[in-house]
């Protein structure tokens, strides 16, 4: 996309529901932290500069964020998503910003070029990235007028038992200009329950002011899914393993019993390679044209040459 485009990455939570001493966004999804996904999506959609908002586990934090290519802000205190996007504002140097969150991983580029596509041809000022869920319990609920016409967003504890039956939901993704980001943040209150400051509250300000604002609903349910628990952990990781094995088949390779293989993010196949059920490939392997991997079989980190058989319930690491 433009190079004016910067992102704001929010990963300062602790993440309780993990019940881990570790970052929740450090958690590993396929051999990878979940974060490492939402960087590489924002460097498909080439976005000019990316700022991590960090804040629990802060020295972890750093030490996996060392040479990504990333700012790093520091929200010292969690008062919410609206006080982490102005802790990371002062490193932003775009005219636009992407907000995202890193428990976020399954997110496509594909669909966020369409919501930006969208956002610059309707000239928005703040835009929402929504989707629709078949069952909407516990999201923001995109509210709209009879025209369809975007209005506002109201949060599960505030819906009338009419707004809880929209299935149009907040993504927790916004596009917004820097200028009213600077100008709106420091406006946020937090006299609410939770006494912190809420990002959707720029919305309400940036409508009450006159300023276009929309939402698009283009994310699809599945690429919505944050991850909060062991349990989404696991939820996300299927997800992200099965689009892996479409990739592989796609480009030519025998998956035998699909749905029993473990292929990790960075692994390399050629094709016309076949492998039989029950694989795991770890890493960086990189598998040559024509290979045969034998049942039961186990690679990490290794390459294999072109038209190489593997033996059933082998072993091989670097």
């Amino acid at each position: 996309m433009e190079d004016n485009l910067s992102a704001i990455v929010l990963a300062a939570g602790k993440g309780t529901r993990m019940k881990s001493s570790l970052p929740k966004v450090l958690h590993p999804l396929l051999g990878v932290p979940m974060l490492s996904y939402v960087l590489d999506t924002l460097r498909c959609i080439n976005a000019g500069e990316i700022v991590v908002v960090i804040g629990h586990g802060r020295d972890l934090m750093e030490l996996f964020l060392h040479e990504k290519g990333v700012k790093i802000a520091v929200q010292e205190e969690q008062l919410g998503t609206g006080h982490a996007v102005l802790s990371g504002l002062p490193k932003v140097t775009g005219e636009t910003v992407l907000i995202t969150c890193g428990d976020t991983p399954l997110f496509s580029d594909q669909s966020l070029k369409r919501f930006i596509q969208a956002h610059r041809t309707d000239s928005s000022d703040v835009s929402v990235l929504s989707s629709r869920f078949q069952d909407p319990a516990g999201y923001g609920r995109i509210i709209r007028d009879e025209q369809s016409r975007f209005v506002g967003i109201v949060e599960q504890k505030d819906a009338t038992p009419d707004e809880q039956q929209i299935q149009e939901v907040n993504s927790g993704i916004y596009l917004v200009r820097t200028d009213l980001l600077r100008k709106f943040l420091p406006q946020l209150s937090n006299d609410n329950s939770q006494g912190e400051y809420y990002l959707t509250d720029i919305v309400a300000q940036a409508m009450k002011a006159g300023h276009r604002v929309a939402a698009y609903p283009f994310a699809p349910e599945i690429e919505t899914l944050g991850v909060n628990s062991r349990a989404q952990l696991s939820q996300a990781e299927g997800i992200l393993l099965d689009r892996i094995r479409r990739f592989h088949m796609d480009n030519g390779v025998t998956l035998q019993l699909a749905n029993s293989i473990y292929i990790e993010p960075d692994v390399k196949i050629a094709k016309d390679v076949v492998i039989e059920p029950h694989c795991i490939i770890k890493g960086k392997t990189r598998i040559g044209q024509g290979v045969t991997v034998g049942a039961g079989s186990i690679l990490q980190d290794v390459q294999v040459s072109d038209g190489a058989t593997i033996l059933p319930m082998t072993f091989l690491s670097k």
